[in-house]
């Protein structure tokens, strides 16, 4: 089965604070082992709030406001990773995504990109990359919102301008789990969720045949990260473009 395991932001990622060297090794070799066996499909991790942006519908537009943010409803209803030239390009197919996919509010923030974690220096002019997180809304978490073909049109244009890179739906969040783990030991929450205050950090899109092996993955992700995190695991409902 294919599950979003999406990360809560931490007080050192809201900072802009380099990962450790010790933490960019391990979660290469926990990532790259996964891969390897074809489980993990997808990645990202996001930069600090202070670099995103919140879009919130005001009657027949969308309202703007540049982070830093505070959590208010971080349940997302879907994700998806666009590659465009300028933050104005983002935000604009990120209006049109939303008025597409009927949702009330999304966020946008850029990709945390190999350069970023030393990894190696930044190309002259390399696109930018930003992941758009659809809020939940009433009809996402029913279930009953469809893919509109609005939606769907979009995307398809998206795809062929070379723009939309990865999307994902998510199940309601009834059908999720929340694990939290303070020093490593982990106590888990059975969905539905209220809106949580978290921010999301970033995500792994993971292909599994159990939830017992799911669970094992976020064991050890969260070892690599030192022992404290929250992670909300969600089915995945439907793949377009890269995710497919």
């Amino acid at each position: 089965m294919r599950y979003v395991c999406m990360h809560k932001a931490s007080p050192q990622d809201e900072a802009g604070l380099p990962p450790p060297k010790a933490l960019v090794e391990g979660m290469g070799a926990l990532i790259g082992e996964l891969a390897s066996q074809g489980a993990f499909l997808a990645g990202e991790g996001l930069r600090p709030s202070s670099t995103r942006f919140r879009l919130t519908r005001k009657g027949g537009g969308w309202h703007v406001t540049r982070g830093p943010l505070v959590g208010t409803n971080e349940l997302p209803s879907g994700l998806a990773i666009l590659k465009v030239r300028t933050s104005d390009e983002a935000l604009e197919w990120a209006r049109r995504f939303g008025t597409a996919a009927e949702a009330d509010e999304l966020e946008v923030g850029p990709l945390t990109e190999p350069w970023d974690l030393g990894m190696c220096p930044r190309p002259a002019d390399p696109p930018l990359r930003y992941m758009l997180l659809p809020k939940a809304t009433r009809a996402t978490e029913s279930g009953a919102a469809p893919r509109t073909a609005a939606l769907e049109k979009l995307q398809a244009e998206m795809e062929s301008a070379g723009v939309l890179a990865f999307a994902a739906t998510l199940a309601p969040s009834s059908k999720a789990l929340r694990a939290r783990y303070r020093d490593n030991d982990r106590s888990l929450t059975d969905g539905p969720f209220a809106e949580s205050k978290e921010l999301i950090g970033g995500f792994c899109l993971l292909e599994l045949p159990t939830l017992d092996e799911l669970l094992a993955f976020c064991d050890r992700f969260v070892r690599v990260v030192g022992g404290t995190c929250e992670l909300d695991l969600r089915p995945v409902a439907a793949l377009t473009a890269g995710g497919r």
